[in-house]
């Protein structure tokens, strides 16, 4: 019994270590599974840093994906702009005016860009540009005077103002349009335009108790007031420059032709008609008054002849409208202005646009005509000319303006101002028959500018080498057909 008793104690103290060692086996079983868990959430941890890391990557590299599109953007923008070359032949004042203006335009745009050059006179101008087409430096827009027109027709090279959409003829005055217009339309855009005008000394007549001229008078007025006027003592009557550009237009407004074929206007002018009629009975006036002592003999001069008016030498002055301004704030008397006489065997015809416009030379690139013409369009808008004319004297070119605030103020002050726009606004382009007044439409021909010179010539022909009006303006006229005959022989069709 006691053996059984220790036998069933040692069994049950076996069972005991055993059940000890079993529970001992199985607690660590537990720990390799929370390590694998803990390791699995660091795994996650690390995936979801590393996959915002390259979430923040991508953004940054995005953001200077863009940055760089954003500046190449900004580059080919800067490319894009296209600069606009414009030679021009205003110098002093009225260049200060043409900068002022291209200002303006450069300041309303960022894709256009115009640069303006000054070339000289007009006649440097000219030259220039017949020179550029050998150099390959041709401008995108040249200001070409009045007498280079039909060149101008001839080069070949221009993109005229009516083949442009929307482009409307009809808003400039007449005798404006017509002038720089062809067959189909106007080509050249209409910029600064002057005639010449008869400027006074307000003050002396006022005090020599004599009447100012009318508007309309003939040579005879003329002459019987210089007489009037140096009975009472002045130098001179009047003063003016021995320029061709005086005999011109007074030949047209007393109804005389210039060329053949209608003034060059219906087909090229091939003969100088300039010797006959009207214009020998002008150049007998304008050459008398110089050799009658009614007038100083003081050559081819523009600034001579101003002097001498400014100067009291002088009671009137034959001058451009663009010198309207200069005259006044250079004058200490009171200026006052009249039309230009006629023959007094014609009635007041009108006269003929002086002055230049602008033309577009053709680039062979779309946009860079394009844009040359947004700025050709801008110097002609209303706010361009109202600043150009009262800055200078050339009038506005257009002829929605005649009600315009500030002109109709301007104009109040400066009377001067307006005198050249009636003047023009009176010449009728078109005859009671309907026909066109080919005499106020202007001379057309394409050696105008030395044509212009032989009648230079023609003064010191009768003022210094004795020879009659019409002895020196046949010989002008036969040198003047020449030079058509070799133009002709040229460039005609």
């Amino acid at each position: 019994m006691k053996d059984l008793l220790k036998l069933i104690a040692a069994l049950l103290v076996l069972t005991l270590v055993l059940a000890a060692c079993g529970g001992a086996a199985d607690e660590p079983a537990d720990e390799p599974a929370v390590e694998e868990a803990a390791d699995e959430e660091m795994e996650e941890e690390m995936e979801e840093e590393a996959a915002d890391e390259e979430m923040e990557e991508e953004a940054a590299d995005e953001e200077m994906e863009e940055e760089a599109a954003d500046e190449e953007m900004e580059e080919e923008a800067m490319d894009e702009v296209i600069t606009i070359e414009f030679w021009h032949a205003m110098g002093g004042e009225l260049g200060e005016t043409v900068d002022e203006l291209a200002g303006r335009f450069n300041a309303s745009r960022d894709d256009i860009q115009v640069n303006v050059t000054f070339q000289g006179t007009y006649d440097d101008t000219y030259n220039a540009l017949l020179a550029s087409f050998d150099t390959g430096t041709t401008p995108n827009i040249t200001q070409n005077f009045d007498l280079a027109t039909q060149t101008m027709f001839d080069t070949g090279r221009l993109v005229a103002a009516h083949t442009f959409d929307g482009f409307d003829a009809d808003i400039f005055v007449p005798a404006v349009r017509d002038y720089y217009s062809d067959e189909n339309g106007m080509v050249g855009m209409a910029f600064n335009s002057s005639t010449p005008i008869v400027y006074y000394n307000a003050d002396m007549f006022d005090e020599l108790g004599i009447d100012p001229p009318a508007l309309d008078w003939t040579f005879s007025d003329f002459t019987a007031l210089c007489d009037e006027l140096q009975g009472a003592g002045v130098d001179f009557c009047v003063t003016f420059g021995q320029v061709g550009w005086y005999f011109e237009q007074i030949t047209a407004n007393s109804g005389g032709l210039y060329f053949n074929n209608d003034n060059g206007r219906t087909a090229r002018a091939t003969e100088a008609v300039f010797n006959q009629g009207e214009a020998v009975n002008v150049f007998t006036f304008l050459s008398g008054l110089l050799a009658d002592g009614y007038a100083p003999n003081l050559g081819s001069t523009w600034t001579d002849t101003d002097a001498a008016f400014q100067a009291g030498q002088a009671a009137m002055i034959f001058d451009s409208t663009s010198g309207a301004l200069s005259m006044q704030e250079g004058s200490d008397f009171v200026v006052s202005t009249t039309y230009i006489p006629h023959s007094d065997s014609s009635d007041r015809n009108g006269v003929v646009i002086g002055g230049a416009a602008l033309w577009l030379m053709d680039s062979g690139d779309d946009a860079a005509n394009a844009a040359a013409w947004e700025v050709m369009k801008f110097m002609a808008e209303p706010d361009q000319q109202v600043t150009w004319h009262s800055q200078t004297g050339y009038f506005p070119v257009r002829t929605d303006l005649d009600d315009n605030a500030d002109l109709l103020t301007f104009w109040g002050e400066n009377p001067n101002f307006r005198t050249a726009i009636d003047q023009l606004a009176s010449t009728n382009t078109t005859m009671a028959d309907g026909s066109p007044n080919y005499a106020v439409l202007g001379g057309k021909a394409g050696p105008f500018p030395a044509i212009r010179q032989f009648i230079v010539d023609a003064y010191s022909r009768v003022l210094d080498d004795g020879m009659s009006p019409q002895e020196a303006l046949d010989e002008a006229a036969e040198k003047a057909t020449q030079e058509l005959t070799d133009y002709n022989a040229f460039f005609g069709d």
